[in-house]
This record gives structure tokens, sequence and C-alpha cells, in this order.
């Protein structure tokens, strides 16, 4: 993540409401001429999708006739798989491009260790018929556990066991690199390397490589229909990961009544994240910013106690700024909005820049959208009809 040096905007207090006016079109505009490739992969798990829980993939690697449904992670990229469960691993490993490497889910703080191996992947729709092929670089997991150490030494924990249950991941995300994921690049990344769908090669130019998550499934391929009604917003390229592109950045508004300054609400620029793997969110704004906490169990380790925004404290998130939005993501701690986090875990510190986790439950107000090829984010109302039968 990299720190916003522009100056603090505001938001009227009319932005903030739960009962958010349609944002207003961004200027910037992808172009979709000659796009012609699409298709849904629908939801293995759920029809249509609540986003309670984690949507769920069907897919199967080379030489494994077993279809697994696995989470759809957009905080993270790259399939991850215990090694034992990947046939002919040890050859796979002195296969060209193989690397040792590493996933680390910053939010359970599980570090797995063992080595990128190339691989097909093949897309399921809900009744286990291929759709679309891809071709990766697979985690083979061979070590797993714990090491909340990682992100503060960025050294991989000692003496890690091998993986007491079966490791089974799809992330699906972009601009990770800085969360501890370095080798999270999108040739890992199984939505952004189709190789063919329907049983029929991809032809050069006619795929514009991205998705559109929706309430009923995933759509991949972007093209000048699929995209229609979109509010976009232009995304930085990430440069130290050439075909990458940075988070959408936003601003966060927290109790606008307390938290002001000559111009009105304070509107913290930020870093945002729409995680598909979390229910809860995780916010970290100034020591300036004013909120109440009190104590919950931690969403992904119950075990754990850990400090949540007070009932009553008032959260909006809008994507990419206050004066143009696309998206207006506004609801007060137990209010019972269909977007609210099931718990925000705040960070109120000047040493790492702001940002803010949203979790899944943003997907209940809007569809998502990721143009890997041009750059851009995009949002739109829910529902989405992708997956409907």
């Amino acid at each position: 993540m990299e720190f916003f040096t522009s100056a603090t905007r505001t938001v009227t207090a009319a932005a903030l409401s739960l009962a958010v006016a349609s944002p207003a079109l961004a200027q910037s505009q992808p172009g979709y001429d000659g796009a012609s490739v699409t298709q849904c992969i629908p939801f293995a798990n759920f029809q249509p999708v609540s986003f309670t829980d984690a949507p769920q993939l069907n897919f199967s690697i080379a030489g494994d006739s077993t279809i697994h449904s696995v989470t759809m992670d957009t905080g993270s990229v790259g399939i991850a798989i215990s090694a034992t469960n990947i046939p002919n691993y040890e050859q796979l490993k002195t296969a060209t491009g193989a690397t040792a490497g590493t996933q680390f889910l910053s939010s359970s703080k599980v570090l797995w260790v063992g080595t990128w191996v190339p691989m097909t992947v093949t897309l399921y729709d809900r009744n286990k018929k291929p759709v679309a092929t891809s071709e990766v670089f697979v985690l083979g997991v061979e070590q797993a556990g714990k090491c909340d150490s990682y992100q503060t030494d960025q050294k991989i924990c000692p003496n890690l066991p091998a993986p007491q249950k079966p490791v089974l991941y799809m992330g699906v995300g972009f601009g990770q690199e800085a969360d501890f994921q370095p080798q999270g690049t999108p040739d890992k990344n199984v939505l952004l390397n189709l190789r063919s769908v329907n049983g029929q090669p991809i032809a050069p130019g006619t795929l514009n490589r991205g998705y559109i998550i929706g309430r009923q499934g995933i759509q991949v391929g972007l093209t000048a229909a699929n995209t229609a009604g979109f509010r976009f917003a232009k995304l930085q390229p990430y440069q130290q990961y050439p075909g990458d592109w940075m988070m959408p950045r936003g601003c966060i508004t927290v109790n606008p009544n307390e938290n002001r300054d000559a111009n009105g609400p304070i509107c913290t620029p930020a870093n945002i994240l729409v995680d598909t793997g979390i229910p809860q969110s995780y916010l970290t704004v100034p020591s300036t910013i004013k909120f109440d906490t009190v104590q919950q169990p931690d969403r992904s380790e119950p075990s754990k106690t850990v400090g949540v925004l007070a009932p009553q404290t008032s959260v909006a998130v809008q994507i990419p700024d206050a004066a143009n939005p696309i998206a207006t993501d506004a609801f007060i701690v137990g209010g019972g909005a269909p977007n609210e986090p099931e718990q925000v875990i705040p960070w109120s510190t000047d040493k790492r820049p702001p940002f803010i986790n949203t979790g899944r439950h943003f997907l209940r107000q809007y569809q998502f959208l990721y143009d890997a090829s041009q750059g851009y984010v995009g949002m739109k109302d829910q529902p989405n009809p992708c997956g409907e039968q």
C-alpha cells in the first residue's frame, strides 16, 4: 500500500445518508469494441448468492478427475492446494517457470509454503459441466500454519508442519502484493488466464480480461453488452509488478458529526479492498479520527477478542472520491442494513496508510467489475443475472 498525499476531501451530509442517491458518472471510460468472448461461471454453493458466506466455484486440475468446490477470494491471488493432491507434483516442480513460493492470508494469519507449478485448470457450472479452461501457476502447499510474526519480520515461520488438513483456496484479486503477497501476480489468477470457453479456443483480440461479480455467479470476459450501465474508475498501474493494477482509491468517513473540519465531515483518502473472503471489515484511519470500540470475538479467530466499532457508529466509503463517486457504501453499526459487515475492526494509526477492507457484504449492494486489460473498476447496482437458469 502507498501513502496518499493529496488534501483531505469532504463529503456532504446527504452523501452519508443510508438512502444514497445514484452516484455521478465517472468521466474516464474503457472501450470494449471487438471484445466478444464472455462466459458466466455460476457460483457452486448458493443460488442466488446472499454473500453471508463466501462464494465458491467448481474447478479441477489437470490429471485429477475430482471436481472441487473452492472459496473464491478477491482478497488474495492464486490457487493453493495441498501438494499431496496435485498429480505428478514432484515432476511439475522441475517444469519451466516453477518456483518456490508462499501465500499469506493476512486476516487469519495463515501461511502456506510450497512451490508454484504450471497447471491447466478447468472451471465448471453448477451441473459440473466444463465451461472454461485456464493456464496458471498453482501453489502446491507443503507446509502450513499460523504465522503471526510474518507481518512484522516478513520471514517464513520456521518448522511449519505439513498441512494438518487439506488446503484448497482460490484467490482472484489484484493489487495485493503489498499485503505480504509478493507472488500474487496476474499469472496466478485463474480468471485472467483463460485459454478456452465452452470447448472453443479463444482467438487473439477477442477477450478483454476481467470479470463481473454478481449475485448468481461471476462473468468472465468483458464486452460492450455486459458492461452497459456500469460506472467506472481508473486504476493506477502497479509499477513494481507489470501487468497488475493498484487497488481502487476511495475515501472513508467515520462519525461525520464528530470528525469534521472547516469544510465539513472529514473523508479520509484511502485504499479500498472489496473482499469476498471475509464477512467482517478492517479499517485503518489516522489517529485524529474519533470513534468508540467494544470488545467482541474476532470473526476470523473466535478464540481471540478484538476491539470493534461500537453500535451507532456511522461509516461511509466513497469510490473513487467524494466529488465523483461511482459507489457509496454507507451503514450504521448495528443498524441492520444489508451491506453492513458482521463487524468492523478499526486501527487508529499514523504509521500505516488509510485503508478499508469492506468484506463481502458490500456486494449485496453493488456488482463489482474488474477490468484487468485496461485498468478499471466498475460499480453497478445489484442484482446481476449471471448464472440464472
